[in-house]
């Protein structure tokens, strides 16, 4: 599987790269730069902070549907719990998905034996 992850701090991008180790994972730390990886290169699944310097996670995920070889790739973006109705109406239209780290936690949690 190949996975894009966009993150502006270093730390998370290492942290996502280590749990996701099986895959290939190519990380950029701003939006514009997460663009331009989608304009010319194919991925299973994006995963975007929602606030990136250049280009916002929001600004990057409408960019990327309109005008990429991604516009139909599954993309998450990874948020901290103060996005408003409106940031999730939007990313609904955009058919993207909103992960706060609360729900991350819950996941780790889980026990799926």
């Amino acid at each position: 599987m190949k996975v894009l992850v966009v993150h502006r701090n270093e730390a998370v991008l290492e942290s996502i790269k280590a749990q996701l180790s099986q895959w290939y994972i190519r990380s950029c730390m701003s939006g514009l730069d997460g663009l331009l990886c989608c304009r010319g290169e194919h991925f299973d699944l994006i995963l975007c902070g929602l606030d990136l310097p250049v280009v916002t996670g929001i600004e990057m995920v409408r960019s990327i549907r309109n005008f990429s070889v991604n516009k139909k790739t599954p993309v998450i973006l990874l948020a901290e719990g103060k996005e408003t109705a409106d940031h999730v109406r939007l990313l609904n239209l955009m058919n993207a998905n909103l992960l706060t780290l609360e729900e991350v936690t819950e996941m780790q949690n889980l026990n799926l034996e």
